[in-house]
């Protein structure tokens, strides 16, 4: 083989080797990058997960309403007809300051993405949940898989920074509702699916990661917390 030849053979393991070096670093670069951001996302903690939701200067579900002022309402309000307590606020015309009825539109509290909306529900026979709440009973609480049976029809928005919003109890959701949602853009409307009376009204969850607003809080502090992320 003539140098001339020797050379550019040379030249070209040497632009290899370093070309693969490159890729390694960059795809370690962009592991570690991930990772980061991974321990980031984990390191929030509840006080600054508020604050990002505060600052989505987030409304109220349903236009014109007001937190109710009945305790039985809000989170942490016991639940005996299934052995549990509730894990959200409820909007029930009467309470809320303005009228709820079957078919009052129900809106996204701020921008997010669509991670669930249950425009095929079925709703669930009576001799069906009467058997999940005996079985609340026998085991002394509310499992997660009977409370998604009982929330009705719903539509669940992931906003970022860990927080969830639940639409529950819904009698309608929009075809096709999916992918990304603007905050006031309606997600459903207002009905009783999944509750034995049926009487209207909205079940409202705000989940911070895997817990509900106001779990092992008292009336006070919620009372607290709802003011400082609604009120303006």
């Amino acid at each position: 083989m003539k140098m001339s030849e020797w050379m550019v053979m040379v030249f070209f393991l040497i632009n290899f080797c370093i070309n693969c070096t490159d890729d390694v670093g960059n795809k370690r670069k962009m592991e570690t990058d991930s990772e980061e951001k991974e321990v980031i996302e984990e390191k929030m903690s509840f006080r600054e997960q508020i604050d990002a939701l505060k600052q989505m200067s987030p409304i109220l579900p349903i236009e014109g309403s007001f937190v109710s002022q009945n305790d039985n309402h809000l989170p942490n309000a016991p639940r005996e007809y299934r052995h549990g307590f509730h894990e959200g606020l409820d909007f029930y015309n009467g309470f809320c300051g303005a009228k709820i009825e079957n078919g009052t539109p129900v809106v996204a509290i701020s921008d997010g993405e669509i991670i669930r909306a249950d425009t095929n529900y079925i709703e669930i026979e009576p001799e069906k949940r009467e058997k999940l709440l005996k079985e609340t009973h026998s085991i002394g609480f509310t499992p997660d898989s009977t409370l998604d049976v009982l929330r009705g029809r719903q539509v669940w928005i992931d906003h970022g920074c860990g927080i969830v919003t639940r639409y529950c109890h819904l009698s309608l959701i929009p075809s096709g509702l999916k992918g990304r949602i603007r905050k006031g853009e309606i997600v459903g409307f207002v009905g009783g699916s999944g509750t034995k009376s049926k009487i209207p009204h909205l079940h409202f969850e705000v989940r911070i990661d895997k817990y509900y607003l106001g779990k092992n809080k008292n009336v006070d502090e919620i009372r607290k917390l709802i003011k400082e992320i609604f009120e303006r």
